[in-house]
């Protein structure tokens, strides 16, 4: 059986590549798009651009490609004594090129103006040439010309790999299931991730941050003034905050979003969340309203009895600090810790997944329970460094938690980018 190879993109360019060429060339050849051509190119990670190829054919890819000014590697790697070399430009034998040495290093390479048609630039058409360079648009008339040559070269090349390619199909399709990392690639987890990277997710919260310190801490206090507000209205008040605070957390995933994305969190990324899957955001809120009250409805049937005499013993401190530390209700607060755990771990990245990733709320609440149950290390790590934060940050009247609820809702999103994408 004859070996198959893969053409892989290594995340490197040629040092003599132009940028804007490849994008447009790439773009237009591989068809993803000139955004997502750009995130590809300088992710600096390598993708898999098409595999299962024979040598030849593989060959012809790794050559075109590496036209364009991509650094492209062949899986497994030809033997070194029959590679083929990709970067030979050839120049049309009509142009005479004459090198002008002064004795520095760099010699310059110019064009005799006689064998430019009618002696006018290759680009605007002017007149004006002096050593082979345009005096009205700057071109240098060989570096013009050789590029011209280069784009009718691979232009020529990929229409023999085309031609060539009927039983493959079109190799410039765009690239398949196995790219390594995109920038914007698949969602790939949850998966499983180091117990330290706990801390990390603090740490890159702090990033978050130290981006926008004043716009996080306006949120913050917009969003506290907003929820006494609202909070006033009897009943109706709590259940309006819990079905629309996953809304606002999803917001605040969009702005740390951008910010990775190298944009601006601004306080207008608190409301970002209605319009980005509202409807499930709220759905979200709702499936944690009722799963507190079935939570709350347990808890006060096992413990009705307690909290009965509890109740009944309320002029007697001695006799309710005795109820306080008896071991029903001791066991009884331990097993509803223990049922609100998993609730917390169903809510916990699901406005995340609902805002970024525009799941339904069920699908999104299943998979942060996953993720979370795959991750309890990394997790029991940073819910004990966030309750010290709390703490410290509670110390001042409160006002500490202005900075440290933003850090911790960043490492929130650091978290899903963690486990959901390699």
């Amino acid at each position: 059986m004859s070996e198959v190879y893969k053409v892989i993109f290594t995340g490197k360019l040629r040092p003599d590549a132009n940028q804007e060429r490849i994008i447009g060339l790439f773009s237009e050849k591989i068809k993803l798009g000139s955004e997502k051509a750009k995130k590809l190119i300088f992710s600096g990670k390598a993708a898999t651009l098409k595999k299962d190829l024979d040598r030849e054919k593989a060959e012809k890819y790794q050559q075109a490609l590496e036209k364009m000014g991509l650094v492209i590697a062949l899986d497994p790697k030809p033997p070194i004594e029959e590679s083929v070399e990709p970067d030979a430009i050839n120049i049309p034998s009509g142009l005479a090129l004459e090198a002008i040495d002064n004795g520095d290093e760099d010699a310059t390479e110019v064009l005799d103006s006689s064998m430019l048609p009618g002696n006018r630039c290759p680009k605007c058409g002017s007149s004006n040439m002096e050593m082979g360079i345009c005096q009205d648009c700057g071109i240098v008339a060989t570096k013009f010309l050789a590029a011209k040559a280069r784009d009718a070269e691979l232009a020529s090349q990929i229409e023999e790999v085309n031609q060539g390619s009927e039983d493959e199909g079109d190799p410039y399709t765009p690239p398949e299931a196995e790219l390594v990392q995109p920038e914007e690639g698949e969602m790939e987890g949850p998966q499983s991730v180091p117990a330290g990277n706990g801390l990390a997710w603090i740490g890159r919260g702090w990033w978050h941050f130290k981006q926008a310190p004043l716009a996080w801490i306006v949120v913050m206090i917009v969003w506290i003034v907003l929820t006494f507000v609202v909070s006033m209205i009897p009943l109706l008040g709590f259940i309006a905050v819990t079905l629309l605070t996953p809304t606002l957390i999803a917001g605040l995933m969009i702005g740390c979003h951008e910010q990775d994305q190298g944009g601006d969190f601004s306080v207008s990324h608190l409301f970002a969340g209605f319009a980005n899957n509202a409807g499930q955001s709220v759905m979200v809120g709702l499936f944690y309203l009722l799963s507190m009250v079935l939570f709350f409805v347990g808890f006060g049937a096992f413990m009705f009895g307690s909290i009965g005499q509890l109740a009944s013993q309320q002029a007697d401190p001695e006799a309710m600090a005795m109820m306080l530390f008896s071991p029903s209700f001791v066991i009884g607060l331990i097993i509803a810790s223990l049922l609100f755990i998993p609730i917390m771990m169903a809510y916990l990245f699901a406005p995340a997944l609902v805002a970024l990733e525009e799941m339904s709320a069920w699908e999104a609440m299943k998979l942060s329970f996953k993720a979370c149950l795959k991750n309890v290390l990394p997790f029991l790590l940073y819910g004990l460094v966030a309750m010290v934060l709390m703490i410290v940050g509670s110390i001042p009247f409160g006002l500490g938690l202005l900075m440290v609820s933003p850090i911790l809702i960043g490492a929130v999103y650091s978290a899903y980018r963690d486990i959901f994408y390699a």
